[in-house]
């Protein structure tokens, strides 16, 4: 049996964001990690550091990735030293392109709704028509179809396979430890303290952190929460690296600091599936051709599929369970975005019950009707 503070289940981004913040607070933590999982979002991720047009029906929500997006910088810097490795993180800001006068109307009427929502009314965006849009990125020509785009300045985008690798060693620095391969079966609580038991090992702590993803559903029960979680897929194609033409990130496609084009993403509700499919790949090519015609000469050389963490609203669940107090769950589909806030904001939470304002919102009663 491996006695330690603070056992975190899950080992990818969301996992080791909590996982760093808490230990530079003095705890000793254990992350678990099933290496071998098939569905990971944090390793199949776009890489977008995104704030418009979330949050709608939930303003907190709002506040919160805006608050995120403001620590990034200063958190990229303190990640870096921390670990050695640069992310690539970048915030020019970004687009959301619309083909169509249709597309144009439905997102203003979307961020304008945000807007009205938003504490004070300051939700901060711009709709850009299709000659304000080309002002921005002179290097690209702009497809026929494109009417314009929302614009956003706080938006950006990184590496996300730097980012947890970053975080992993981050993590190590602090003298926490990692076990990979590790399943976790069960979690049960007694005599105000946690066994969470694995396929090779045992373990015991004051504290257990449920970030494991798609896994939370069932060990969640285990510890008297009810978590409602489905897997949803999105399909990304990756081209053959050009020069640098594309400084702003769009949600759908961005060029990375290597020159690649990583374009996405599908929504498919495909259960389990994480294959790719022609068809998808075909909508997504065409999708990103008619935005930039000249993309259409690049050559594809990767794709995969990967699975996202969505709760019915598609907002974040954070919550401590009321039978196994000590016992806590943290999920969002914005993990990257999030992660200055999971490894600053939430360990006080975790470690001292200090609630930021507002964190009632993400209650997972909210689905119980």
């Amino acid at each position: 049996m491996k006695t330690t503070d603070i056992v975190v289940v899950g080992g990818g981004i969301i996992g080791f964001s909590l996982a760093y913040g808490l230990a530079k607070k003095g705890a000793h933590v254990n992350v678990l990690d099933n290496v071998k999982g098939m569905y990971s979002a944090s390793r199949g991720n776009f890489g977008l550091v995104w704030v418009q047009g979330k949050g709608q029906g939930m303003p907190h929500y709002a506040e919160w990735t805006l608050q995120a997006s403001r620590e990034w910088h200063n958190f990229s810097e303190e990640l870096s030293d921390a670990s050695g490795i640069e992310i690539d993180y970048q915030q020019p800001g970004g687009f959301e392109v619309c083909l169509g006068e249709k597309e144009w109307s439905m997102r203003k009427a979307e961020l304008e709704q945000l807007r009205d929502e938003f504490p004070g009314g300051n939700y901060d965006y711009q709709m850009l028509d299709r000659k304000q849009m080309q002002e921005y990125i002179p290097k690209m020509r702009l497809g026929e179809i494109v009417t314009g785009a929302s614009y956003c300045q706080h938006d950006g985008h990184l590496n996300p396979l730097k980012l947890l690798t970053a975080l992993i060693a981050a993590h190590k620095e602090t003298g926490a430890e990692l076990y990979t391969d590790q399943k976790v079966e069960s979690v049960s609580y007694r005599n105000k303290c946690f066994e969470i038991k694995t396929a090779k090992d045992n373990y015991s702590a004051k504290k257990v952190v449920l970030a494991c993803g798609l896994g939370i559903k069932e060990l969640a029960q285990q510890v008297g929460l009810k978590i409602p979680i489905r897997p949803q897929r999105g399909q990304i194609l990756v081209t053959e690296r050009a020069k640098p033409s594309l400084e702003f990130p769009f949600v759908t496609i961005r060029q990375t600091h290597e020159g690649s084009f990583m374009l996405g993403a599908s929504h498919e509700e495909v259960g389990y599936n994480t294959e790719t499919t022609l068809d998808q790949m075909r909508k997504i090519a065409t999708h990103t051709v008619q935005t930039f015609p000249e993309l259409s000469r690049l050559q594809l050389i990767r794709c995969w599929g990967a699975l996202r963490v969505l709760t019915p609203d598609a907002k974040p669940v954070y919550v401590e369970s009321e039978s196994c107090p000590g016992a806590y769950v943290a999920t969002s589909h914005s993990g990257i975005t999030l992660t200055p806030l999971h490894a600053r904001i939430l360990p006080a939470w975790i470690l001292e019950g200090t609630t930021p304002e507002g964190f009632e919102q993400f209650h997972s009663n909210r689905f119980d009707a």
